[in-house]
């Protein structure tokens, strides 16, 4: 479990299951830290543990209505952060020649290796997938990606909640993801970027 369960949490499943923000929003500030925490020690870079966790809580949101928990919502974040993890790990072993250099990827500095693939020749073909988004969602990656805004400062600049502003988020890079495994020609290249924006 990741953090003592809240006093009034069955009322609160029970407003989630409708749809109430307020109870996402107190379960996402209560949360989603020693989720992190509990990821960052599997995955080993905070970039992609803190997307992973907005992945998680974006799914528990789309998917309100039917979310079933038979302990504690705790728990329920314990194993599907184990799960994504494992889904994460498991997508960078699909090239298993690259696995290697992959994962030592990761224990460098992320600015740095970001920067260095901005730069090259994968710039235009990145700068097409994030063309390709609907406004908003174009609007919200930019922000926080290239210009390096916070999710809250992205939010507060596009003049929308903070949840809508991650929906966008993921939203947005599952597209690009999507764009760049049906276009880039270097597998080396996907995985990086794999790697890069917690996929």
């Amino acid at each position: 479990m990741l953090a003592e369960a809240l006093v009034n949490e069955p009322e609160l499943l029970t407003l989630l299951r409708e749809g109430d923000h307020h109870a996402f929003s107190i379960f996402y500030r209560h949360y989603s830290k020693p989720l992190y925490y509990n990821i960052l020690s599997l995955v080993k870079d905070p970039a992609a543990s803190e997307e992973l966790v907005q992945e998680i809580f974006s799914k528990i949101w789309h998917k309100h209505a039917e979310i079933q928990i038979h302990s504690t919502f705790g728990g329920y974040l314990f194993q599907s952060g184990r799960n994504i993890v494992h889904d994460f790990f498991r997508r960078l072993d699909r090239e298993q020649v690259l696995y290697a250099k992959i994962r030592n990827i990761v224990t460098e500095e992320y600015s740095h290796v970001e920067e260095s693939l901005l730069a090259k020749e994968n710039l235009d073909l990145l700068q097409q997938a994030i063309n390709q988004l609907s406004p908003q969602r174009r609007r919200a990656f930019e922000l926080c990606k290239m210009d390096g805004l916070s999710y809250k400062q992205a939010s507060e600049v596009m003049g929308i909640s903070l949840s809508t502003l991650k929906d966008h988020m993921a939203q947005a890079r599952e597209s690009i993801r999507e764009y760049l495994n049906h276009r880039l020609q270097t597998a080396i290249t996907i995985s990086i970027f794999l790697v890069l924006n917690g996929f």
